[in-house]
């Protein structure tokens, strides 16, 4: 199966993962929190809902945006 097969099959909770893992390992190379993405883990290992989710997502995006000068 090729990776357009894969990513086409995953579903909207498998692409977050897949996405945040990726970010999850930049983060510290660009010099950023190791902990700042935790809150985004944790949605998705509670299976927070969409309104939570967002709301943890902006929080992130906050601190990023502080560390790296855009948000």
């Amino acid at each position: 199966m090729s990776l357009v097969e894969l990513i086409g099959q995953a579903d909207e909770r498998g692409l977050a993962v897949s996405g945040l893992a990726c970010l999850d390992r930049c983060v510290p190379l660009l010099g950023g929190d190791d902990e700042v993405l935790r809150p985004l883990w944790a949605g998705l290992a509670d299976d927070a809902g969409a309104a939570e989710w967002g709301e943890r997502l902006e929080q992130v995006r906050g601190k990023l945006g502080g560390q790296f000068g855009a948000a």
